[in-house]
């Protein structure tokens, strides 16, 4: 069979959630398929063995013009499409990954043409594709409840996690010479609660830091580390922690490389997830594998990822997530109890599975 797939995300040199998804199941499928051609259709040229690769030129609207033409002209037996855009033409079998449906409960975070557009474009997959992908049964729920998605459409497949591949030395060696470290000061034995993701109001960050004001009042040795590059409401944001006379305590480094996240994850006291909602929350794996307490929503698909190894708070609830942080930060048997958990809960997940399950349903 020919498979086709959508890899115009592939590698990003900044990935966020949706790229590194892309990135592990493209690699994850190519090597499943050795009994199908595989074809990457792509903005530029790929280095990835095992698949040929297609450029589609286009400045703008990439998948609607340059991929829709490209299926109407030489399509594959199957399109794989691993987020929320298809094509406008279809070739006869065409399986798409919907991460998740947050716009249409954080309608704020989105600006009007985001709103519009992945409204539309998510409408378009339930009626078109043959089959959709969700990560979790919350996001495969919301589908239904938002756009009477068929059930029978939907299949769960969760993401995998792969361990990052950088040594003790490498993160002894970004500690040292990283502008981050050097200029925040970031140390060995610094005290500190860490978030990894985009600054967007979808994350609940202001809630975040006035929950954490509240606990410096008892901790007043600990920083709060919000790692990630900006997003809609950033600047409610940094209102929040002006407000609060936190620019001190409150380090916002932006995007950081593989290497600075593994060494802030290996040095941080616990990890924060307050998200109002997720699609699915590889960082939570990520704090499984670098064996750390999680704080984490009972909200969406959260609970699916973590198991009974996050501590659960009410993400709208500010003194519910101060006392959350005090018993991670104080309980030191609690804490090693979710750590264990959380190491056990990480074995469920991995890419090779989440590649042979996707690699089945497009193919079959």
């Amino acid at each position: 069979m020919k498979i086709g797939i959508d890899a115009s995300r592939y590698a990003d040199n900044e990935a966020t959630g949706v790229e590194w998804y892309s990135y592990h199941i493209i690699n994850g499928l190519i090597a499943e398929a050795k009994n199908h051609d595989i074809l990457l259709y792509s903005r530029r040229k790929l280095r990835v063995k095992g698949a040929k690769n297609r450029v589609l030129p286009a400045k703008r609207l990439w998948t609607l013009r340059a991929l829709s033409k490209e299926m109407k002209v030489n399509p594959p037996d199957a399109l794989f499409v691993p987020s929320h855009v298809l094509p406008l033409t279809l070739p006869k079998k065409s399986v798409i990954m919907i991460h998740d449906v947050a716009f249409k409960y954080l309608r704020k975070s989105y600006s009007f043409f985001q709103y519009h557009y992945l409204n539309w474009s998510t409408k378009f997959a339930v009626k078109h594709a043959t089959k959709i992908l969700v990560p979790s049964e919350a996001t495969g729920d919301d589908l239904v409840k938002f756009f009477k998605c068929p059930k029978k459409k939907i299949e769960v497949v969760p993401h995998g996690f792969t361990a990052p591949e950088v040594s003790d030395k490498e993160i002894d060696k970004v500690m040292k010479n990283s502008e981050i470290f050097k200029y925040f000061k970031i140390t060995r034995d610094s005290q500190y609660i860490l978030f990894i993701g985009r600054l967007e109001s979808k994350k609940n960050l202001v809630r975040l830091v006035e929950a954490f004001d509240d606990f410096r009042k008892s901790h007043p040795e600990y920083r709060l580390i919000l790692a990630g590059k900006r997003g809609v409401g950033f600047e409610d944001l940094v209102k929040a922690v002006n407000h609060l006379k936190m620019a001190d305590a409150v380090v916002m480094p932006g995007y950081i490389t593989e290497e600075e996240k593994a060494a802030l994850y290996k040095h941080c006291k616990m990890f924060a997830f307050p998200s109002l909602y997720e699609g699915f929350g590889l960082p939570i794996l990520e704090s499984f594998h670098y064996k750390k307490p999680v704080m984490t929503s009972h909200v969406s698909c959260l609970p699916e990822v973590a198991g009974d190894a996050a501590y659960y708070v009410d993400p709208y609830d500010r003194e519910v997530m101060t006392a959350a942080m005090e018993r991670l930060a104080d309980d030191e048997n609690f804490a090693k109890k979710l750590v264990h958990l959380g190491t056990e809960r990480l074995k469920s997940f991995t890419w090779k599975k989440a590649a042979r399950k996707t690699l089945k349903i497009i193919t079959k």
